[in-house]
């Protein structure tokens, strides 16, 4: 049920995103989406890689670190890997957005200022 809600509000915030810059929204939430779980899968990967090489992998077989400790860090760094993919597509729709406005139709025949 955590993980529907979870959906639901990268889903909205990504959407709202698109929209006030106006891009593609499923874009959006895609990207949102993919960032969300290919980050919390690289986190847990290179977990279980660097513990195989500190304990030696036959720890990691038996299932010594597969816990629901361990699960809740994935997804709270991966919902922070998402957090940074958010701030980075509204940092580049404000320049974007900036860009647009200084070289829009009512600049065109004036002088520019260096």
């Amino acid at each position: 049920m955590f993980g529907f809600i979870f959906i639901y509000w990268i889903w909205k915030a990504f959407s709202n995103l698109a929209i006030l810059y106006n891009k593609n929204k499923w874009k959006y939430f895609f990207l949102g989406l993919g960032s969300y779980f290919g980050l919390s899968f690289i986190f847990a990967v290179s977990f279980m890689i660097v513990m195989g090489l500190v304990d030696g992998f036959e720890t990691i077989e038996n299932g010594n670190y597969d816990s629901p400790a361990h699960n809740i860090c994935y997804s709270i760094l991966g919902g922070l890997g998402c957090y940074a993919v958010y701030k980075s597509l509204e940092s580049k729709g404000k320049k974007e957005k900036e860009l647009l406005r200084k070289e829009g139709i009512d600049s065109i025949g004036l002088l520019e200022e260096n």
